[in-house]
């Protein structure tokens, strides 16, 4: 993550950095006070409050688990803050591998049909890394489920509305 806001104009979003303070200030604690309440280090709140930097999705999972929203709504594309996490959370890449197999393709078809760089999924298998924002959204278009299902944080398969 890019610790400037000049590198960083494309993960930058006023939307985001309203709902990030609309949040603090819902958790009625002091903005110095919400980076330890929710996991994440206090540059990245200071980066998302400031100029409304969108933070990696490891540390865009802690906050949103920690206050039990959607990732949607951590990100201010709804206003429906309703969120039922998973009674059996699994992970990015068991949730992936489901995906796959219920539609019988492998990820070299999912690949192909990806506008990122074909050998990304074997290495987030491989590395047990998580995509960025930007590769997790068209596989949850591509397999019609939601950024939370997908990332295993809810049984609701609901695209985004």
């Amino acid at each position: 993550m890019a610790k400037n806001p000049e590198s960083a104009s494309n993960n930058v979003s006023a939307t985001f950095q309203s709902r990030i303070k609309q949040i603090i200030d819902d958790q009625e604690c002091e903005k110095k006070d919400f980076p330890k309440r929710v996991g994440v280090s206090r540059d990245v709140i200071i980066r998302a409050t400031r100029y409304g930097i969108i933070p990696s999705l490891k540390s865009l999972i802690k906050i949103a688990d920690k206050i039990n929203v959607s990732l949607y709504y951590l990100l201010g594309e709804t206003d429906n803050n309703e969120f039922y996490a998973s009674e059996h959370p699994t992970d990015f890449h068991a949730r992936l591998r489901q995906l796959t197999d219920e539609r019988g393709e492998k990820f070299s078809t999912v690949s192909n049909k990806m506008p990122f760089a074909y050998n990304s999924i074997y290495e987030w298998i491989r590395t047990g890394c998580l995509p960025s924002l930007e590769h997790i959204r068209p596989l949850a278009e591509y397999f019609g489920v939601s950024i939370d299902y997908l990332l295993g944080r809810t049984d609701d398969r609901t695209p985004y509305k």
